[in-house]
């Protein structure tokens, strides 16, 4: 179906369209009746079948833009049906009129029985006005009125659809913005706090935290309009945090990472890391007295991405799990990746007390380009 939008760029096709469908009926109405002449033995050619249906679709393809284009302009509406509806009448009379005086000016009208020419004039125009009223009308006009209407209510359910779509789309953005910004004060008001008591013990780390820290804040501000990264950018986002937490618990914290090559190219959140393994730092390895462990994986599989971010710590068991709703970062997190992923996404929890924590979050692989590279180098020493 021809669109409105369509119609507006190239006026031109409305009228190629008209002529070739009603030609195309002329000639199909033609063949029937040639076929029939040849079955009852009329010796009639095609070429006379066809001249007088020829001509009068001729002329009704010249009129139905103009009827389509009334009808676009001017639609029957709910809210207008009382005072369109006449108008419309006077339409169909204006069309049947002009079809009928069109008509007899191009092609002579003869008496079948008589096969003289009816001289052009009022009579005659009376007499094929109300020969062809029921035929124009109710064959030609109303049918030609409803497509109209059926293009134009088609061309605004699918204008309808579209901003639908438009706004959700500016929905979800607007909510990933909002969780995503839960994140960056949340992580920034830890890593004060860690810098403040840090401070007391030891200035130049606590100056070297802020350096850090200082590198964190801009790299979160150069992305803050970004929903998706590059996985390398985010493991440099990470390691630049991590560095900060090594200040802060020294020989306490090991980091190990097991990064598939062909995944650091993949797309994923921005800030989908950070708060992960911030939640492995402060809920496993802090509470212990020993050397404590985080790591993070990645590896492509099925068309995949399984990133894994895990520590040795205390764990957790399902109760506890189901009851703290794993903290703010988890729950920003799992909410985001719906927002981003929908049904494509999974985030699950391995948990024990006492075996540590595991998430294991599944995104689909892609590789498509992302934002701009962050201006610092990869940041080497956390293996």
């Amino acid at each position: 179906m021809i669109s409105a939008r369509v119609l507006n760029r190239n006026p031109w096709l409305l009228w190629v369209a008209s002529y070739a469908v009603w030609i195309c009926i002329a000639l199909v109405y033609a063949a029937t009746m040639y076929r029939f002449g040849k079955l009852f033995y009329h010796p009639v050619t095609f070429w006379e079948e066809l001249k007088v249906p020829l001509v009068n679709n001729l002329i009704f393809g010249t009129l139905t833009p103009i009827v389509i284009r009334t009808g676009l302009r001017y639609p029957l509406q709910r809210e207008n049906w009382m005072s369109r509806a006449p108008l419309y009448v006077v339409g169909a009379i204006v069309f049947i009129a002009v079809h009928v005086l069109l008509r007899i000016l191009t092609y002579p009208v003869v008496d079948n029985m008589t096969k003289q020419v009816f001289p052009v004039g009022w009579p005659l125009f009376e007499r094929v006005f109300l020969w062809d009223l029921v035929e124009d009308c109710f064959y030609v006009y109303v049918p030609v009125l409803l497509l109209s209407h059926l293009v134009l209510y088609y061309h605004q359910s699918r204008q309808r659809g579209l901003q639908a779509s438009q706004l959700q789309v500016r929905l979800v953005q607007v909510q990933l913005k909002a969780l995503k910004s839960q994140l960056q004060p949340h992580f920034l008001f830890n890593t004060l706090h860690s810098i403040s008591a840090l401070m007391m013990i030891d200035v130049e780390r606590a100056d070297k935290m802020l350096s850090r820290l200082s590198d964190l804040l801009r790299m979160s501000l150069e992305g803050s309009s970004w929903q998706e990264t590059t996985l390398n950018r985010e493991l440099q986002f990470v390691n630049a945090y991590l560095e900060i937490e090594k200040m802060r618990l020294g020989e306490r914290l090991t980091v190990r990472t097991a990064m598939e090559p062909c995944t650091l190219d993949a797309r994923v959140p921005h800030l989908l890391l950070q708060p992960l393994v911030e939640n492995a730092i402060r809920h496993g390895v802090s509470k212990m007295m020993e050397r404590g462990e985080v790591w993070i994986s990645s590896q492509r599989q099925d068309g995949q991405l399984h990133l894994q971010i895990g520590d040795n710590g205390p764990g957790f068991s399902a109760t506890l799990r189901e009851s703290s709703k794993h903290g703010l970062g988890i729950a920003v997190t799992q909410e985001r990746l719906r927002g981003l992923y929908g049904s494509r996404q999974m985030l699950q929890i391995h948990s024990a007390p006492g075996k540590g924590t595991v998430v294991h979050i599944c995104l689909p692989f892609d590789t498509s380009p992302a934002q701009p590279e962050y201006e610092l180098e990869f940041i080497h020493g956390l293996v």
